[in-house]
């Protein structure tokens, strides 16, 4: 089974992404455990952590780094339907 493509992306806290995907559902994603990679550590800089596009259904960032669609979806966790963010 193919995960969702992305259709909507943003920064919300400390390395976050909330994530909207073309399914409905909504999942925050937590970046940090990525930033020790060679090509995730530019985004350590907020400015470059805030440049990205949506590509083919991921997130890209402008200094080259990107995650499968299905490393999005499956590793992120479910927004609660009360929470406020």
């Amino acid at each position: 089974m193919q995960s969702p493509d992305i259709k909507e992306a943003r920064i919300i806290n400390d390395y976050n992404i909330l994530i909207s995907f073309e399914n409905g559902e909504q999942k925050v994603f937590d970046l940090k455990p990525y930033l020790d990679y060679p090509v995730f550590q530019a985004l350590k800089n907020k400015d470059q952590l805030n440049a990205f596009q949506i590509v083919d259904g991921t997130i890209e960032w402008d200094c080259g780094a990107d995650l499968s669609p299905d490393t999005f979806y499956l590793e992120s966790k479910p927004v609660k339907t009360n929470a406020v963010i």
